[in-house]
């Protein structure tokens, strides 16, 4: 009878701890299948490079744009092809004080890095020290009703 609760037992703890790994490992890819972009409705993705432009240009103000992380088959709206040479240099030098407080806000908001992007392994090792702690809770159990 002991054996097999013993077996039974074994067996819960086996799928446990694949379910527990399996689901670590999943975790662990979702978070390296995406790729950053700008919105401001939500449904509109654009690059950094045409954030900047927009701004440059004012089409948008500093901080109307949120970023997001969406899935790597999404389309992100890439620079434009807005000539380089539209300015006078003399034009350049006088609106470069007044981009500098704008290009500094928009760095604050993005400074933080995500947190997927620093630690990308986080969520495996998670897995790995749950399904730890699970066997060698189990085993405690198993080797106390051993001694009895």
């Amino acid at each position: 009878m002991v054996q097999k609760h013993h077996i039974i037992g074994s067996f819960v703890v086996l799928f446990i701890g694949l379910f527990v790994l399996f689901t670590a490992m999943a975790a662990a890819l979702s978070a390296q299948e995406t790729k950053t972009a700008y919105t401001r409705d939500g449904i509109h993705f654009i690059s950094k490079e045409r954030v900047d432009e927009n701004i440059r240009y004012e089409y948008a103000r500093p901080g109307e744009y949120r970023e997001v992380q969406v899935p790597l088959d999404t389309v992100v709206v890439g620079g434009s092809s807005i000539p380089q040479n539209l300015t006078t240099p003399k034009e350049k030098e006088a609106t470069a004080p007044e981009e500098k407080p704008a290009s500094s806000m928009s760095s604050n908001q993005t400074a933080l890095p995500a947190p997927e992007g620093r630690y990308p392994y986080a969520s495996l090792f998670i897995g790995l020290l749950a399904l730890g702690g699970l066997i060698i809770f189990v085993a405690s159990v198993f080797s106390g009703r051993e001694r009895q």
